[in-house]
């Protein structure tokens, strides 16, 4: 049988599906998935660059990931699983199940969702209590001192919607006037706006336009380094 390339798809959408399962159910970023399903290196990004998946590829996935849904990753259609979860994290090492990228703030401001590349990444943590988040990322200059100290490192939960903030909470927030920025969010006079706060009181206050916001995460917790 000739291999061919899979058509009709969107392949943009079909990697972040792959990216994902690989992420969720074996803690693997693209380098080491392309490693365990005996696919080259590269295979991934160049499915989103135009260069489509091939039978033989899609194949070697499936065989290799007896619980991935072929329904789901080629359509978006179903659940992302052929059974339940819970079996497929019985086999995965306990080690990994609560792994977070540690990653650069280009990335965040790149992506802004929970699925980052692997050339964006500098580490990994496995930290139990932050199971919920999605990313770690460096805090920095000293604007929310005493809270957070410039080089620790925070645990952030991506926010999709922004129907409402929990009031008092910090966010990193990508804006596209100010980049990224890293402040306690309260409630605003300005209609259509968020009131940023820094802790260290020698920062004042300023409002941020909720159409100025392109990502933004909950800050679930910190790792303080000396």
């Amino acid at each position: 049988m000739q291999d061919g390339v899979v058509a009709d798809l969107d392949m943009s959408d079909l990697k972040t599906r792959l990216v994902k399962f690989a992420r969720n159910c074996y803690d693997f970023g693209q380098n080491k998935f392309e490693e365990f399903c005996g696919i080259p290196r590269g295979t991934i990004n160049n499915i989103k660059e135009g260069g489509g998946i091939s039978t033989t590829t899609l194949t070697k996935i499936i065989v290799k990931c007896p619980e991935l849904n072929a329904q789901w990753l080629l359509t978006g259609e179903g659940s992302m699983l052929n059974r339940e979860k819970s079996q497929v994290e019985a086999a995965v090492p306990a080690t990994h199940a609560y792994s977070l990228p540690l990653i650069p703030w280009d990335a965040f401001a790149g992506n802004g969702g929970p699925v980052y590349e692997d050339e964006g990444v500098e580490d990994h943590y496995t930290v139990t209590e932050f199971r919920n988040s999605d990313f770690l990322i460096r805090v920095k200059g000293d604007s929310m001192t005493p809270k957070f100290n410039g080089g620790d490192l925070i645990a952030c939960k991506v926010i999709k919607e922004t129907y409402f903030f929990q009031w008092g909470r910090v966010y990193v927030i990508y804006t596209e006037s100010q980049g990224i920025i890293i402040k306690r969010v309260e409630p605003s006079e300005e209609e259509g706006s968020i009131k940023c706060v820094s802790d260290n009181p020698k920062y004042s206050p300023f409002n941020v336009p909720m159409q100025d916001i392109l990502a933004i995460a909950l800050v679930n917790g910190a790792i303080t380094l000396d």
